[in-house]
């Protein structure tokens, strides 16, 4: 009897501390709600917060760096090998265009891939290295905003990774500015979004952790390809 006793005891200890636990994650969510709402937005912000996976998916870009043409002469060099293809020079085009696709330059491996097709070369390792730029993966993001509920939700995985108070204050306050700047699923951050969330506490800061973390952030949106057809 006893031993049952305890064993139900033992058994009953752990809910007991789960109850106490997530009653006390609800309290610093809520807490750090009003701490932002007060101090930046006046109280203006009419929302509900709750720890929640974030509905839908972020692409992100996970692929190779490109190579830009900065330099004037390299700029030259392109728009003289797009001369020689309008005129039907391949084989000078494609002298001058491979020094940049093995650079690195998408536009340039893309030309070459084509060219070298064309002439039933060896074309697959420059549309290898094309489409090694464009690599995506998609990830749930680590806060959202629901304008219909007028609802904030965090992802509870932060609480796993003890997500400091400053991360989860950022957060809050770059949720609160979609409730007063308007967005839409085409531009989801403005100008105007992007001036304001600009003030946001310990913007660097928080977004180095949630790189770190990886979890999508506005300095790693996927690149639109060209297709590769």
């Amino acid at each position: 009897m006893n031993d049952m006793a305890r064993t139900l005891s033992d058994a009953s200890q752990p809910t007991s501390t789960l109850f106490t636990d997530s009653i006390l994650t609800n309290e610093r969510l809520t807490s750090s709600f009003e701490v932002i709402n007060q101090r930046f937005f006046q109280g203006k912000i009419d929302a509900s917060i709750i720890w929640q996976v974030p509905k839908g998916l972020i692409s992100i870009n996970k692929g190779t760096p490109c190579y830009s043409l900065d330099e004037v002469p390299d700029r030259l060099v392109f728009e003289q090998a797009a001369q020689a293809i309008e005129q039907g020079e391949m084989d000078f085009a494609l002298s001058l265009l491979t020094p940049l696709a093995d650079k690195g330059h998408p536009d340039s491996e893309l030309l070459v891939c084509h060219m070298i097709k064309r002439q039933h070369g060896h074309w697959q390792r420059y549309a290898k290295a094309y489409n090694s730029h464009f690599v995506t993966e998609m990830l749930a993001p680590a806060a959202c905003y629901y304008p219909n509920s007028q609802t904030i939700a965090i992802h509870p995985h932060l609480l796993h990774r003890d997500v400091p108070m400053f991360v989860l204050r950022y957060l809050i306050y770059h949720e609160c500015c979609h409730q007063i700047i308007p967005s839409s699923a085409e531009e989801p951050h403005s100008a105007e979004f992007m001036t304001f969330e600009a003030k946001a506490p310990f913007r660097e800061k928080s977004l180095a952790w949630l790189r770190k973390e990886g979890f999508p952030t506005l300095s790693n949106p996927s690149p639109s390809p060209t297709s590769l057809a």
